[in-house]
Protein backbone atom coordinates (compact mmCIF):
# COMPACT_ATOMS: atom_id res chain seq x y z
CA UNK A 1 0.00 0.00 0.00
CA UNK A 2 1.13 3.40 -0.91
CA UNK A 3 2.37 5.89 1.94
CA UNK A 4 2.90 9.01 2.34
CA UNK A 5 6.73 10.14 2.48
CA UNK A 6 8.31 13.18 4.92
CA UNK A 7 8.22 15.31 1.73
CA UNK A 8 5.04 14.69 0.68
CA UNK A 9 5.86 12.09 -2.05
CA UNK A 10 3.36 9.17 -3.32
CA UNK A 11 4.43 5.95 -5.33
CA UNK A 12 1.31 5.66 -7.65
CA UNK A 13 1.03 1.92 -8.17
CA UNK A 14 2.12 0.65 -11.61
CA UNK A 15 -1.61 -0.26 -12.44
CA UNK A 16 -2.66 3.21 -12.44
CA UNK A 17 0.15 4.11 -14.09
CA UNK A 18 -0.24 1.82 -16.94
CA UNK A 19 -4.10 2.39 -17.10
CA UNK A 20 -3.45 6.00 -17.45
CA UNK A 21 -1.18 6.48 -19.88
CA UNK A 22 1.38 8.14 -17.64
CA UNK A 23 4.67 9.11 -18.78
CA UNK A 24 7.52 10.41 -16.10
CA UNK A 25 7.01 14.15 -16.11
CA UNK A 26 3.19 14.18 -16.89
CA UNK A 27 1.76 16.62 -15.06
CA UNK A 28 -1.32 16.19 -12.12
CA UNK A 29 -4.06 17.49 -10.82
CA UNK A 30 -5.22 17.05 -7.29
CA UNK A 31 -8.58 17.93 -5.85
CA UNK A 32 -10.19 17.63 -2.48
CA UNK A 33 -13.22 15.77 -2.40
CA UNK A 34 -15.18 15.90 1.06
CA UNK A 35 -12.17 13.78 2.84
CA UNK A 36 -10.56 12.07 -0.34
CA UNK A 37 -8.03 13.28 -2.48
CA UNK A 38 -8.64 12.90 -6.75
CA UNK A 39 -5.62 12.85 -8.84
CA UNK A 40 -6.23 13.48 -12.37
CA UNK A 41 -3.76 13.84 -15.40
CA UNK A 42 -3.48 16.91 -16.45
CA UNK A 43 -4.20 17.37 -20.24
CA UNK A 44 -1.34 17.46 -22.56
CA UNK A 45 -1.10 20.77 -24.88
CA UNK A 46 0.08 19.22 -28.17
CA UNK A 47 1.15 21.72 -30.74
CA UNK A 48 -1.24 21.13 -33.99
CA UNK A 49 -1.24 22.20 -37.42
CA UNK A 50 -3.54 23.79 -39.10
CA UNK A 51 -4.72 20.42 -41.38
CA UNK A 52 -5.27 18.97 -37.61
CA UNK A 53 -8.52 21.42 -37.14
CA UNK A 54 -11.21 19.15 -38.23
CA UNK A 55 -9.45 15.84 -35.85
CA UNK A 56 -9.18 18.45 -33.34
CA UNK A 57 -12.91 19.33 -33.17
CA UNK A 58 -13.90 15.99 -34.07
CA UNK A 59 -15.45 16.30 -37.10
CA UNK A 60 -16.27 13.50 -39.37
CA UNK A 61 -18.44 15.29 -42.35
CA UNK A 62 -17.40 15.97 -45.52
CA UNK A 63 -14.24 18.50 -46.58
CA UNK A 64 -15.62 21.59 -48.35
CA UNK A 65 -13.47 24.39 -50.22
CA UNK A 66 -12.67 27.88 -49.14
CA UNK A 67 -15.23 28.83 -52.40
CA UNK A 68 -17.78 26.44 -51.25
CA UNK A 69 -17.64 28.19 -47.86
CA UNK A 70 -17.35 31.57 -49.36
CA UNK A 71 -20.90 30.35 -52.06
CA UNK A 72 -22.32 29.45 -48.26
CA UNK A 73 -21.91 32.32 -46.43
CA UNK A 74 -22.82 34.71 -49.76
CA UNK A 75 -25.89 32.61 -49.80
CA UNK A 76 -26.66 33.23 -46.44
CA UNK A 77 -26.28 36.85 -46.22
CA UNK A 78 -28.85 36.96 -48.83
CA UNK A 79 -31.62 35.21 -47.37
CA UNK A 80 -31.21 37.65 -44.32
CA UNK A 81 -31.28 40.11 -46.32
Amino acid sequence: MPTLSIHGDVHIPDNLIHALGLKPGAELAFERQGDAIVMRPMATNKKSKVEDGPKILAYNGPTVSLEEMDDAIAKGAEKSL
